[in-house]
């Protein structure tokens, strides 16, 4: 069935499955029925047999066959009455026939069954003669007299062999209409089910890079696919999201590297339409040197954050002491705070967590240079450390400024996000390459922490949350 495809060649499987299941449970019901019908027939032909011969024993003591023959035979016939196809055959000790029905000689089947054994064992025996068949038991009796009379009843099997034959064909029949009718369901309840799949598939499968914005509606699909588009339309959403924010990266770094490398072509073209001095061309090399490490340094970013998305980061764990690493940084920090007249607030402590310096660090670097950035003069940087739990630990960074509208907060750390429109790609803006805050994110989820900011009228937080141990 190579050239069916495979949704066809599934529809086709279930259908038949479930042929072969209903036919199977059928089949054993159908058994078990044919079985049951047998046992109730033998049992009712055993019961019928010792039922009679146990009448014939007794009449056989109450009359003896020698001394009252005629009431003996009148008996036997009203025992008789009533049975149908039941056949007696009574002797006595020489051979004699005392009485015999018509029908059968059952006088061949001692010639063929051992009649000792099912009088000893009180048990039946199958006799097949001329085409016909019969359930046998015999019993023997010793009367007053001491003369001993066997009896051997049979009664015939034939309704009852035709009886399971015809059950046998009418359950087989009904076995093949349910599974007709097993196998026409199973089609058009697949049919069915498989309609608004099918529709769902169209649609997917118009869904392109262009159109990755549509949803699916959901009142067009039945109630139990509901909650599979929701999923679904969840999942274009994280796409969409994901293109959206490939596109915006692709275009800003593009214009990011245009500024540098139009600085170093305008800057060339100036220096070789005339000739100039040697530090006249060594300030220009200068200048074209500050681009190239500008340009060095977002390649350098960049490929951190790649590695950062590609799970490559792997941090040099060691004992780190925060309020002593960050109390360095705020003296490092003390040339660009004293240009403003800002004060750096050290507060509280934690214990010692397990982490990379160098990488923490840098964390920490870039929140330091956004607040002393965006703080006015004559302001303080609040640094605040608390022990959130045995195992957890908090750094909240908090410096004055303007207020961020709550819309920019979640994109903060986004990259090439700059809350400030009118300095976004501008090319003599020194706030840095716009991914420093989206390397902090990536150097603390590298450390199983979180970091979120938060922002009001007296001042905006940062506020990261790092395990003690990784």
């Amino acid at each position: 069935m190579s050239w069916m495809k495979p949704s066809k060649l599934i529809s086709f499987r279930l259908p038949l499955a479930v042929c072969l299941l209903t036919s199977g449970l059928l089949y054993c019901f159908s058994f078990l029925i044919e079985h049951s019908f047998e046992k109730i027939s033998i049992q009712h032909n055993v019961s019928e047999l010792n039922s009679v011969i146990d009448s014939i024993e007794r009449e056989l003591v109450y009359y003896s066959p020698d001394e009252n023959r005629d009431e003996f035979i009148q008996n036997l016939l009203l025992i008789l009455t009533g049975h149908h196809r039941l056949f007696v055959y009574v002797i006595d000790d020489t051979g004699k026939i005392v009485y015999r029905t018509r029908g059968p000689n059952l006088a061949f089947a001692k010639t063929q069954i051992d009649f000792d054994v099912i009088i000893k064992n009180h048990s039946t025996a199958i006799w097949n003669q001329d085409k016909a068949s019969y359930r046998v038991a015999a019993s023997s009796v010793v009367i007053e007299n001491g003369k001993k009379y066997t009896t051997i009843a049979a009664v015939g099997r034939d309704l009852y062999i035709e009886f399971i034959h015809r059950l046998h064909d009418g359950l087989g029949l009904l076995i093949g209409i349910a599974c007709i009718l097993a196998l026409i369901g199973s089609f058009i309840s697949i049919y069915f089910t498989q309609k608004p799949i099918n529709r769902l598939i169209k649609k997917i499968e118009k869904i392109n890079l262009k159109s990755l914005n549509y949803r699916i509606p959901t009142s067009l699909v039945p109630i139990k696919y509901v909650s599979l588009v929701k999923a679904f339309n969840h999942m274009l959403n994280r796409m969409e999201d994901v293109f959206q924010r490939q596109r915006n990266f692709t275009a800003d770094i593009a214009h990011e590297m245009r500024t540098p490398i139009t600085n170093l072509t305008t800057q060339t073209q100036i220096v070789l339409s005339n000739a100039r001095s040697t530090n006249e061309y060594r300030e220009i090399l200068y200048s074209n040197l500050e681009e190239y490490e500008k340009m060095s340094q977002m390649i350098s970013d960049m490929l951190f954050l790649a590695q950062a998305d590609n799970r490559q980061l792997v941090p040099n764990l060691i004992d780190i002491d925060l309020h002593d690493m960050i109390t360095m940084m705020c003296e490092y920090f003390e040339p660009l705070t004293d240009e403003k007249n800002i004060i750096f607030n050290l507060e509280g402590n934690c214990s010692h967590i397990q982490g990379d310096k160098m990488m923490l660090g840098r964390a920490i670097s870039n929140i330091l240079s956004n607040a002393i950035r965006y703080t006015p003069e004559n302001q303080i940087i609040t640094i605040t450390l608390s022990q959130v739990s045995e195992k957890r630990i908090r750094i909240i960074i908090a410096n004055p400024g303007k207020k961020i509208d709550s819309k920019h907060l979640p994109h903060l750390f986004d990259r090439f996000y700059r809350v400030d429109e009118s300095r976004h790609r501008n090319g003599n803006d020194s706030s840095g390459t716009g991914i420093g805050l989206a390397i902090v994110k990536s150097i603390v989820e590298t450390h199983k922490g979180s970091i979120y900011a938060e922002s009001d009228e007296q001042s905006t937080r940062f506020i990261i949350s790092l395990p003690a141990t990784i």
